[in-house]
Order: C-alpha cells, then structure tokens, then sequence
C-alpha cells in the first residue's frame, strides 16, 4: 500500500469520525419533546403508513435487534473463512484486516448519516398511537427518533458490503449466492420486525434500508478501488 493510498484511507475514515461526533453532537442537543400521556392521532399519518402501523412488541424489539447481530456474524465468518482457507496466511491476514476496516468506514459513515436525519426529522414512531407504548423509548427521548430506520440501515450496511466483497474477493465462489440470499432474508425480515415491534412505518424501514445499502455499497466501492480490487485480490 503506498503512502498516497494510506493518507487517502485515512482522511476517509477521519471525515467519517467527523460525520459520527456530529451526529452525536445533533443528539446531545436536540429539542426536547415532552409528550402529554395521550395516544398521538392516527389521523395525522399517511394512509400507506398508517396502515401498516402497529402497537409496540417488546418481543420482535428483541428479535430487530438480534438480527442485526446475526447479520454481523455472517460477515465475520465470511472473513475468517476466507483467510482460514488461503494458503499466503500471512497476506491473507493483511487482506482481512483491510476487509474489516472497510466494513467499519461503511458502518461509520451510514450510522452517522441516519442518525443526523433522525434528529433533523424528529418523526413519533407508531407505538405512540396506540396504548402501551414503549416505557424506555419514552424516558429515553427516543420516541420521537423513527425515520429513517436505523437497524434496517444497519443490516442493509451488511448486504451491500459483502456484494462488493464478493465481487471483489470471491466473485467465483460456491458461497456467494447462498451467503447473499441468506443475509437478503435477513434483512428483509428485520424491516419486517420493526414495523412489527412498532418501531416504525413502512417509509421508515424503505428509508433506512435504502439509506445503509446506497452508502455501504459506495463506501466500500471507493474503499476497495483505493486499495484491494481484482488485482490485489490475495485469496
């Protein structure tokens, strides 16, 4: 790697660290919503999202977040598989590292940008007009924090970096359309469970999962036209 490729990197991951402390920044001082303890009015959404709007459920809130969990598992077993199997352990070690920081930078970057569009939109997620809504979401301040979805952002980070990864690293393999048909499922179905869980309208998790994919996928693209394309392929 060349010191122009190094400095390149870095002003790329450190204007993503910029990006995130913003974000953060965007969160600690936000306007503060008090709600009132009455139901908000159905009435006032739109009818494709209040169709499909749902009550909170602390047990699909569970399974949203463990999804994306699984969905991060599925990307280090696709890396570690991937130098386990390589005979050059020592390059292959270099290339799995790379591999790694390039999923972080993705991360990095779609995190922080839905987490800015959250604070900017300060949409009241579908729980809080039904009964019952979440009790932590409320004493939080995280109630008013639905568009865009950020754990289907998080997921969608996920698939379109292992599309790129494929395509860069194993565009031949076996694995390749089982791995991206598994972790589609998986994505498709943490949207699914967060509509269900009343966390959020349909528009969100369209929003959050379009959001993750368009800047993972970009990101990791530029990533790996810096450093690691076809020719630099070490598997």
């Amino acid at each position: 790697m060349t010191k122009k490729q190094i400095l390149t990197l870095l002003c790329i991951f450190l204007v993503g660290c910029g990006l995130l402390c913003t974000a953060s920044l965007m969160k600690k001082h936000r306007t503060v919503i008090e709600w009132d303890g009455n139901s908000y009015n159905l009435e006032n959404v739109n009818a494709l999202d209040a169709k499909f709007a749902q009550p909170y459920n602390k047990n699909f809130d569970t399974l949203g977040d463990a999804f994306i969990v699984i969905t991060c598992v599925i990307v280090s077993l696709v890396i570690i598989i991937s130098f386990f199997t390589s005979k050059d352990k020592k390059t292959a070690f270099f290339t799995a590292v790379y591999d790694c920081f390039v999923f972080l930078i993705s991360g990095i970057y779609a995190n922080s940008l839905y987490r800015i569009l959250k604070t900017i939109a300060g949409r009241i997620r579908p729980y809080m007009y039904f009964a019952n809504p979440s009790v932590k979401g409320i004493e939080e301040g995280d109630f008013y924090r639905s568009w865009p979805s950020g754990h289907s952002a998080n997921v969608f980070i996920v698939f379109a970096f292992l599309l790129i990864w494929y395509a860069v690293r194993k565009a031949d393999s076996k694995l390749k359309k089982p791995v991206l048909t598994i972790s589609l499922i998986f994505c498709v179905t943490t949207m699914i469970f967060r509509m269900l869980s009343g966390n959020h309208f349909l528009t969100d998790v369209l929003s959050g999962a379009a959001l993750g994919f368009v800047i993972s996928y970009l990101i990791s693209n530029l990533c790996y036209k810096i450093y690691g394309g076809k020719n630099d392929n070490c598997n």
